[in-house]
């Protein structure tokens, strides 16, 4: 099979698109030496993403063209077809938020979730601007879907009617971090000024993530006597609520923004925190939950959305809406000490049911299904 796939996501590869991409990429371009890839991107100044899968059968097509308006085009005009920029293909994959006009070619759309459709209060705004109008045309158009959870199927099937014949749930892999040594956790806690035990909360700050009911829940239980709470991610949207709450703290000296930090000291956080704490109202996955469990480190996440499915039996869930449930959930694992070696545990074990080999392996099935599907176009 000829297949392209759209990289544009990897312009900004922190995201958690651009990081799905970019080890789908890796792991196709390992266990797949028989298929070629057209890689296609645009960029006006000609860069190309770095870290692109060097195989024989990976080919980059770059155009000079400013991404914005490629997107524009493919949105209001529904020209030109994607074969004009990557050539004669049996599949083009979308895995960002948009499918783009083909002339035969089968199309694959990956959606991670609905958020915009759902909760557009919790989403980007302009995510909502552009996904949450064209994404019903977009499930439409594509011959087959891939969900990265069951949870985002099933909403897909609620809230969009579509089909559970077109939707393929293909779970992302995780990379297992390696449990950092004690000198190598001793010099990160210095490094950002932690001083004792502490509880960890990792991923971008937006709504959906629930910072403000899970810092009131911080104060409430009052492990703050005892634990620091430390808060990874970078600034999202709508930050003024997330503020608001801080400020509000009587705790709040108790409580540090880290913002963005490198994945050599994230693993030496996650193997040094008393539990991760992962209060998300709404998850396509989940992936710090995986993250977390893959060095050791407890986990206590919503009773909702996809996190259970996630987390089998391996994390304490709690009620994300309820703070006194939150609270009760953070002093039940932090003072257990043999909970949290159980949950340990089963993190580890739960962790290898989760590999990129696996995702990029049934990916190569649903291109064959989806090529197969419309072979009758070409």
């Amino acid at each position: 099979m000829r297949i392209a796939i759209d990289i544009r996501p990897l312009r900004d590869t922190m995201t958690g698109i651009g990081r799905y991409l970019s080890k789908l990429l890796e792991a196709l371009s390992k266990c797949d030496a028989h298929n070629e890839y057209r890689l296609f991107y645009s960029n006006i100044r000609g860069n190309t993403p770095r870290g692109l899968p060097q195989a024989a059968n990976f080919k980059t097509l770059t155009y000079r063209y400013p991404g914005k308006l490629i997107t524009a085009l493919w949105a209001y005009t529904g020209i030109p077809a994607a074969e004009l920029f990557v050539g004669a293909i049996d599949v083009f994959h979308a895995p960002g938020f948009q499918v783009p006009p083909v002339r035969r070619c089968a199309r694959v759309f990956t959606v991670y979730d609905l958020i915009p459709i759902i909760h557009p209060e919790m989403s980007i705004p302009s995510s909502v601007r552009h996904f949450r109008p064209r994404v019903r045309h977009y499930t439409r158009r594509a011959d087959l879907i891939v969900a990265i959870s069951r949870a985002t199927a099933a909403d897909l099937t609620r809230h969009l009617d579509v089909p559970e014949s077109k939707i393929a749930v293909i779970y992302p892999g995780t990379t297992a971090l390696e449990k950092a040594s004690s000198e190598n956790i001793e010099s990160t806690k210095v490094k950002y000024g932690i001083s004792g035990e502490f509880i960890l909360f990792v991923s971008r700050i937006d709504p959906r993530k629930n910072l403000p009911r899970l810092m009131k829940a911080f104060e409430i239980s009052g492990l703050h006597n005892d634990f620091e709470l430390v808060l990874v991610g970078p600034e999202g949207w709508y930050m003024e609520q997330f503020h608001s709450a801080y400020e509000s703290l009587s705790c709040k000296r108790r409580i540090k923004w880290l913002r963005y930090v490198p994945d050599s000291d994230l693993a030496a956080l996650y193997s040094a925190a008393a539990l991760l704490v992962y209060p998300s109202l709404l998850e396509g996955f989940g992936l710090p939950i995986l993250e977390a469990m893959s060095v050791g480190c407890p986990v206590l996440t919503s009773n909702l959305s996809s996190m259970p499915e996630v987390t089998g039996e391996a994390a304490l869930l709690i009620d994300p809406f309820e703070i006194d449930s939150i609270a009760d959930g953070m002093k039940k694992l932090a003072m257990n000490s043999s909970l949290r070696e159980n949950l340990s545990r089963l993190g580890r074990d739960r962790v290898r049911l989760f590999t990129w080999e696996n995702t990029a392996r049934q990916m190569i099935d649903v291109y064959k299904r989806a090529s197969e599907m419309t072979g009758g176009r070409r």
